[in-house]
């Protein structure tokens, strides 16, 4: 891949990254990070040894609630995550960012947390002043999850779940396009609420002791509570698109100037037929040798 260049100098990954860092320290709950995650909009949090900025891993929402149960902070950690320094060249956080299907990466000097990069760093920071003139319809993504303006939010996270989708176009009854759904949309509307589940704990007949009583455990848990109106009211209604035959550089000035990280895909009279996202416009940028 070509060196990216800005103002005269080989874009290195301090040169986009973020250095004010959002992170989450252990020992912890996993109401700390849902507590932050929700107040700052993000589904990622480096975790940092307590009182230190030493990285010990990373902590996501689907982390948080795949293991409802899990109270504890340190068990929910990836550790020894993926991670970049802030002099590497930016084209190792791509092959990285587009190989291991993540979105951030910590950076990491000496063991110690100084910065986070993301797609949406590269894209923003960097990619929009480059000269990409490859139409965006080589890399959209053909296949757009949809979802009715009626389905209730709940549902719709689900949907997103199964599909692997950071986003979902909003359809009203005629299939036009009124809106748009992501990740960050979900978890300002989702509230922070303490539930308890109660758990039977019976043996079984071929036990040698058995119980008198069941016994039953009471787990106090910290989950994200969905409401279960429908889509429409926490959708993005301004749907900012771009034409099939719109370049790469196009797209990455869009997705700067609105603050957004996918673009639906339209041609002939405004017929929907894909999805970019910041993800895709990577890879467009390993492509160029």
């Amino acid at each position: 891949m070509k060196n990216l260049k800005i103002s005269g100098e080989k874009m290195l990954v301090r040169d986009v990254m973020t250095k004010e860092i959002v992170c989450v320290a252990v020992p912890g709950r996993r109401k700390d990070a849902l507590d932050i995650m929700q107040e700052k909009n993000i589904f990622t949090l480096p975790v940092v040894k307590k009182g230190s900025k030493k990285l010990l891993g990373i902590v996501s929402l689907n982390d948080l609630l795949n293991n409802p149960e899990e109270e504890q902070l340190a068990l929910l950690v990836n550790r020894g995550p993926f991670k970049v320094s802030s002099d590497d060249d930016i084209k190792k956080a791509c092959h990285i960012f587009v190989k291991e299907k993540l979105r951030n990466l910590p950076v990491v000097e000496n063991t110690e947390l100084v910065g986070i990069i993301g797609i949406d760093d590269i894209v923003k920071k960097g990619i929009f002043k480059l000269k990409i003139t490859e139409p965006c319809k080589k890399y959209m993504k053909p296949k757009v999850t949809a979802v009715w303006e009626e389905t209730p939010l709940n549902v719709v996270l689900k949907i997103m779940s199964y599909s692997r989708s950071l986003s979902v176009v909003v359809l009203n009854d005629s299939g036009e396009i009124t809106g748009m759904v992501d990740t960050e949309d979900i978890i300002k509307a989702g509230e922070v609420v303490s539930e308890m589940k109660k758990k039977d704990m019976a043996t079984s007949e071929e036990d040698d002791w058995s119980w008198e009583t069941r016994s039953t455990l009471y787990i106090g848990m910290r989950t994200l509570k969905l409401p279960k109106k429908p889509v429409k009211d926490y959708m993005t209604r301004e749907v900012v698109t771009v034409t099939s035959d719109g370049t790469i550089t196009e797209c990455a000035k869009k997705m700067r100037k609105y603050n957004i990280e996918q673009l639906p895909v339209t041609e002939d009279t405004n017929r929907l037929i894909g999805i970019i996202r910041d993800y895709d416009i990577l890879k467009a940028l390993i492509d160029l040798s």
